[in-house]
């Protein structure tokens, strides 16, 4: 990722594919959840703020004049006089009309950033803001300087692609004291209101959408707010944007709802994901990279669909299957210990039948973490037992009580403990683990 002043790119259109019904077999659902889940490459909101209470000053030079920060009356004025009446587009044509579009407004050439450190902090901030919509291979140009003063708004509307592989916005909001000009976006039922004046005396703030997010700046009714924006310009990968992630995250709750009717489900199922993390840093923020994209669809999809979503460690342990067959012990998996998603432990020892890998091929080809080679026997050889270490992370309401954490490790283990053998060196894997709201 990196900054441009010039890009183009060629995307493809192509969607998450929509999923048909399922026939309401085991195998069929568990594949179809599990394509899906292998699908994620990324996921975000469709719209994203940071506020900065430590920034680089851009340097800012408008006709020759230095601009200050934070920006005060006479300089706004300043940089009034250089702008020209902001219009908007209606289908192919250009219009000015202060009833639909108030602001002020310099181009990307009009105006100047020369503090040289500003450009590695602008990098920094870019990468924030477009990481929060779950975008990877972007890069950025500059667009336009805006200048909002009493009075100033922008009616409801969607952004155009003003480059080619166009897929979203940031605006950074400078240093200038100023109350309303509050951004109310929406797309499909969701809605939500980005907000920079209670903090705009003082700090900067980042604000990102998609491109094919509607909204609006309400009016400003006091100050002055100056802004610049920057086009979100995606270099590889099928096009993303607001309605690809929504398509993403609907297909997890479709198939999430209709769990309770398919039989033969355990009411636990267990996904391993790719980084390793500490014990440590069992907590949804600390994920990373892919395994952000799925559990963050993941967690969202639970909320709606009536689903907790955890995290814990587990091993699965299972015998060399060179041994003939029903000679040792059988596979099974053990949740050493249960976190909610924000770190906190919920249960540990809690047995879960193999039937909830949502991938049981994984342990066919893949090498034991650790291995135990079993005690000496009479006249023939003991199999040996192959462990496989990964970590499991469960979400679960921050209103529930410790009676409920152990009514938790009831419904996982079907009512009791299994005992443990020795303390394992554990590999540390991380696995979403869903189970259903309404059992509990």
């Amino acid at each position: 990722m990196e900054f441009d002043e010039s890009s183009s790119y060629e995307s493809s259109s192509r969607e998450p594919s929509p999923l048909c019904d399922l026939a309401a077999t085991p195998s069929v659902w568990k594949k179809n959840l599990l394509r899906c889940l292998e699908g994620m490459r990324s996921s975000g909101k469709f719209a994203a703020s940071h506020s900065y209470t430590a920034y680089t000053n851009p340097g800012l030079r408008i006709q020759g004049e230095s601009i200050p920060l934070p920006l005060k009356a006479r300089d706004a004025e300043h940089i009034k006089s250089a702008c020209r009446q902001a219009p908007f587009g209606k289908g192919d044509q250009t219009i000015v009309d202060t009833a639909v579009r108030n602001t002020w407004e310099l181009d990307c050439t009009q105006f100047q950033t020369e503090n040289p450190a500003f450009r590695q902090f602008l990098a920094t901030i870019l990468h924030t803001a477009s990481t929060g919509l779950g975008l990877e291979n972007v890069t950025f140009s500059p667009y336009k300087l805006l200048l909002y003063e009493k009075g100033s708004f922008f009616k409801r509307h969607k952004d155009s692609e003003k480059v080619p592989g166009m897929v979203g916005t940031v605006v950074i909001c400078l240093p200038s004291s100023h109350e309303g000009a509050d951004v109310h976006l929406s797309f499909g039922g969701d809605q939500c209101v980005l907000h920079t004046a209670p903090t705009s005396a003082f700090d900067l703030t980042t604000l990102a959408w998609f491109s094919d997010v509607a909204h609006e700046v309400k009016e400003l009714t006091d100050g002055y707010r100056l802004v610049l924006t920057y086009n979100i310009i995606q270099t590889s990968g099928a096009k993303q944007s607001a309605a690809f992630f929504h398509a993403q995250s609907q297909q997890v709750k479709h198939l999430l709802q209709q769990w309770p009717a398919v039989p033969h489900i355990p009411r636990v199922l267990v996904y391993p994901l790719d980084h390793k993390y500490t014990q440590a840093s069992l907590s949804l923020s600390n994920v990373k990279g892919r395994d952000r994209a799925i559990c963050s669809s993941l967690q969202a999809a639970c909320a709606e669909a009536g689903f907790y979503l955890f995290l814990a460690q587990m091993t699965h342990s299972q015998d060399d299957d060179e041994y003939e067959e029903g000679y040792g012990d059988s596979p099974d998996t053990v949740l050493d210990c249960v976190y909610s998603c924000d770190g906190k432990q919920v249960a540990s020892d809690v047995s879960v039948d193999d039937k909830s890998h949502l991938n049981a091929d994984r342990f066919r080809d893949r090498a034991a973490d650790s291995e135990s080679e079993g005690e000496f026997t009479g006249n023939e050889g003991a199999p040996a037992r192959f462990r496989y270490h990964d970590t499991v992370q469960p979400p679960t309401p921050g209103s529930k009580q410790q009676v409920e954490r152990v009514r938790l490790a009831d419904i996982l283990t079907g009512g009791g403990y299994r005992p443990q053998g020795p303390n394992l060196q554990l590999d540390e894997y991380l696995a979403p683990f869903l189970i259903r709201f309404n059992e509990l």
